[in-house]
This record gives structure tokens, C-alpha cells and sequence, in this order.
């Protein structure tokens, strides 16, 4: 069907008028986008600034669960927290520069005048605080008592004053309760794949050297293992071993320093097993990596274990170090 002009000009109109609309909106969008990414541009800088202020606000912390202290101090050479008892532990600071921030910007959630004892709070004897020294000196003390009646704030006093009883939000409290062995960083372990890994010698009553051979002389290609002369690939141990070499990881440290007896008692004494892997690095360099394991964990689950001549305890699963057990205990036919 025809148009006449005045249905041509009311359709022209029309569209003119949604084209606009069209326009309208993406302008609209547009601008509301570039607020949005503006405000988390700044909410970003806001917060990497908070950060860092916080990092610089305290140069001393101590803190207790109610049965263990930690303290921990600014090195001013490195910038980073240290533990005080062992200033070359190995510390991950992040449960240390995350109590700064909660203490930086806590505020309490309600403020009470005690109409009686403190006990009545948990507060007369407590040994559960955090102590904080700022960079001019001054020391902000929290004790915290027994949990309100929703169990997520409790009840606290600051620098001891028993005239006001404050409750905080339990966040920090629960960071009270992070042990310094849970703050270690970990070592990171070498790249033991089967492209860089030379040759893996066990050390036992039943030794065993399984040597790599590669056609291009130590290249990046899969190698053909052999032991006393046989080839062992297709090995379903040797492929095992392979595998839990190239993926294992280090659970947690459970002594730092260990005395003579804890070493006895984690099985060093005559460990189950005593690995050599020799690998290649990524420059061409062969370095040589050693692993000990010693008795199971108390929970039966985990190993201990020992790298290099590090005397730190660590503890790895166990169920990733069956195959490399076996033929320590008793060569590729055990």
C-alpha cells in the first residue's frame, strides 16, 4: 500500500525523534560508565594509599591468643615487619600488616559505662590483647574479653582503663589466634619436570640411579630413563615418581628450629627415604636438589620432611610421596 506524504512525514518524524532517543541514551551511558570507572579509579588509589600509610603508621605489634605472644617489629633497612624473637624467620607479613589496617580503622561498635566488674566481662584477668607502638612512641593497648551474645564482636578495654568498656568487631580477634608457623614462607621448590631432571639417586638400603638420556644431549625433550643399564620409562613406578616430583608441595613448616629430640622424633634418625635430583635450570646450570623424609605426621596423613641442608621440618602429604617411598624402600621390584 501507498503512502501519501503526510504517513512519509509522521514515519520521518518518527524515526528522526527515535534516533535522537538512540543518541540520548548512549550519551547518558557513556557518561555514567566513565563516573563508574572514575569512582573505582579512585576508591583504587584511595585504598593502595591506605595501605600503604598503614604499613607505615605502627613499627611494633605484639599480640596474644590467651596462650601464645607473638611480637614483631619494622626492620628499618628492608621497610618489612620481622619476627622479634627471630629476625631471619622467614615471615609472610600479611597477618601482621592486616591487623595494622584493622586497627588503623577500628572503631568501636558501641561504648559502655560497666555498672560492675569487670569479670563480668571477661576482662579481669584476661590475656587475650594486641598491643600496637606508633612511629612516635606511643602504645595503643586492646584486652579483649568474653563475645557478645551474637558471638561476632567482643568485649575490650584500651590501654587498661576499666572506666569504659568498649565492643569491637571479632575480625581482629580472630587474627589473634594465627601462629608464627602459619606466617612462614614457605621455600619455593625447584622445577623437577621430566624435561629438566637429569638424574634422581636414592640413598638407602636399597640404592637406586635412574639417569635420563636424551638424543640431543639434554634438550628439551622427554628423556628415556635407565637404571643399571635397563630402560625403566614405561615403569608405572618411575612414571609415578615423576609425577610426584614435579608436583611436590611443602604443607606447612612444623619446626623452625628443631632441637636433637624433635628431629629424632620426626623420624631423621633413620628417615624412610633420602632423594638426590639432579635438573637442569632454565639457564642450563645443573644444580642438585635433596629431600629427606622422615616419619609419618601425628595425624597420619602428612610426612616430614626436610630439603637440602635446611634443618627446618616441613610437611607434605604423604599420598603424594608413595611412589618415591617404594623404591626407597625397595628399588624399582619392591
Amino acid at each position: 500500500m501507498d503512502l501519501d506524504w503526510r504517513q512519509r512525514r509522521l514515519i520521518a518524524f518518527l524515526s528522526a525523534v527515535l534516533g535522537i532517543l538512540v543518541v540520548a541514551v548512549l550519551i547518558v551511558g557513556g557518561f555514567r560508565y566513565r563516573q563508574h570507572r572514575q569512582r573505582m579509579a579512585a576508591a583504587a588509589a584511595e585504598g593502595t594509599a591506605a595501605a600503604a600509610a598503614t604499613q607505615h603508621t605502627y613499627t611494633a605489634l605484639s599480640y596474644s591468643d590467651g596462650s601464645a605472644t607473638l611480637s614483631f617489629t619494622v626492620d628499618p633497612e628492608t621497610d618489612r615487619w620481622t619476627w622479634a624473637d627471630d629476625p631471619d624467620f622467614p615471615l609472610d607479613d600479611t597477618t601482621v600488616t592486616d591487623l595494622c589496617q584493622l586497627a588503623a580503622n577500628l572503631k568501636p561498635q558501641q561504648t559502655l559505662t560497666p555498672d560492675g566488674t569487670m569479670e563480668s566481662y571477661q576482662l579481669d584477668e584476661s590475656q587475650v590483647f594486641l598491643s600496637l607502638t606508633d612511629a612516635s612512641g606511643a602504645v595503643t593497648t586492646l584486652t579483649f574479653g568474653k563475645p557478645t551474645t551474637d558471638g561476632t564482636s567482643y568485649y575490650a578495654l584500651k590501654n587498661g582503663d576499666e572506666s569504659t568498656v568498649y565492643i569491637y568487631d571479632g575480625a581482629v580477634v580472630e587474627k589473634l589466634s594465627v601462629p608464627i608457623y602459619s606466617m612462614m614462607e614457605l621455600p619455593v621448590l625447584p622445577a623437577l619436570t621430566g624435561k629438566t631432571l637429569v638424574s634422581i639417586t636414592f640413598d638407602g638400603e636399597v640404592p637406586t640411579v635412574l639417569t635420563a638420556q636424551r638424543s640431543d644431549g639434554g634438550g628439551e625433550e622427554e628423556a628415556t630413563w635407565r637404571s643399571g643399564g635397563a630402560n625403566v620409562t614405561d615403569s608405572p613406578a618411575v612414571q609415578g615418581l615423576l609425577r610426584e616430583l614435579e608436583t611436590l608441595t611443602l604443607d606447612r613448616c612444623v619446626d623452625y628450629k628443631p632441637t636433637a629430640e624433635a628431629v629424632s622424633l620426626c623420624g631423621f634418625d633413620t628417615p624412610a627415604a633420602q632423594v638426590e635430583a639432579v635438573y637442569r635450570t632454565e639457564g642450563g646450570a645443573e644444580q642438585a636438589f635433596t629431600l629427606t623424609v622422615g616419619a609419618q605426621s601425628l595425624g597420619g596423613s602428612g610426612r616430614y620432611i626436610r630439603i637440602g641442608g635446611d634443618d627446618t621440618v616441613y610437611e607434605a602429604a604423604a599420598d603424594s610421596l608413595t611412589n618415591l617411598l617404594a623404591i626407597a624402600a625397595g628399588g624399582l621390584e619392591g
